[in-house]
């Protein structure tokens, strides 16, 4: 399993694009936003490239991050000021402790993993009694994704394309499998946003160098549309 974990480290330094530079640096505000004053303590699953990392770092009082990749690790701490931040070697399957905490996020954690249901299950039990979970998953209904399923471009809505498969994602998510996963272990839905509202591909994006502001944007109005934006996120948290 580590050596798929680092495999699909590298596919991402080889495809590093402009939608992932967007929402790996915008839905770590929108968390902590959803958040409010439950800012007392966090575990993140996953460092992926690290922003979200350092962001949720600064807002949590107290902050752990699990992490099954050793050279993600290395590589993390090479590029970032690590003080004060508590990384876990070990994978999201068999981590235990007995803390809990007031969030846990799972920022594109379950479109990887074998088990997505188990993991939010697994993790739903590590939350304080006022705790959530936050969920950011790729979303197989994005407006783009229909734009190219009606031009005949795209076979099938929740295809995944060979970059899909060498940066290891084995799914993708609809706002009603999400909600219907989560719903099923006995959470109730806080909220649903989107992550990132854009009508055509990132290449497209790129060839019409869009200026910042129009790219911000998207990331702002796309908030309110989830079921059309690249991504969704969600929070929810046990009956109360």
């Amino acid at each position: 399993m580590s050596q798929e974990i680092d495999q699909d480290l590298t596919a991402y330094d080889r495809n590093y694009v402009l939608d992932n530079n967007l929402t790996l640096q915008w839905y770590p505000q929108r968390v902590v936003d959803m958040a409010q004053a439950r800012t007392g303590s966090m575990l993140e699953l996953g460092l992926g490239h690290g922003f979200s990392t350092e962001y949720f770092a600064n807002a949590f009082q107290r902050y752990r991050v699990l992490e099954g990749s050793q050279e993600m690790i290395d590589r993390f701490r090479e590029r970032f000021a690590t003080e004060g931040i508590d990384i876990i070697h070990g994978y999201f399957e068999d981590f235990e402790t007995d803390e809990r905490f007031d969030a846990v996020s799972m920022g594109f954690i379950l479109e990887h993993v074998d088990d997505p249901a188990l993991i939010i299950r697994k993790y739903a039990r590590l939350l304080s009694p006022d705790g959530s979970i936050y969920i950011a998953v790729p979303n197989a209904e994005s407006l783009h994704r229909r734009f190219g399923y009606a031009a005949g471009l795209l076979a099938d809505m929740g295809a995944l394309s060979s970059a899909d498969l060498e940066f290891g994602h084995k799914r993708y998510f609809t706002l009603e499998s999400l909600l219907a996963m989560v719903q099923s272990e006995g959470l109730e839905v806080r909220k649903v946003e989107g992550l990132l509202l854009k009508p055509i591909t990132t290449q497209q994006m790129l060839d019409l160098n869009l200026s910042e502001a129009i790219l911000q944007a998207m990331l702002k109005v796309g908030v309110s549309y989830p079921e059309l934006c690249n991504s969704l996120l969600m929070r929810a948290s046990w009956p109360r």
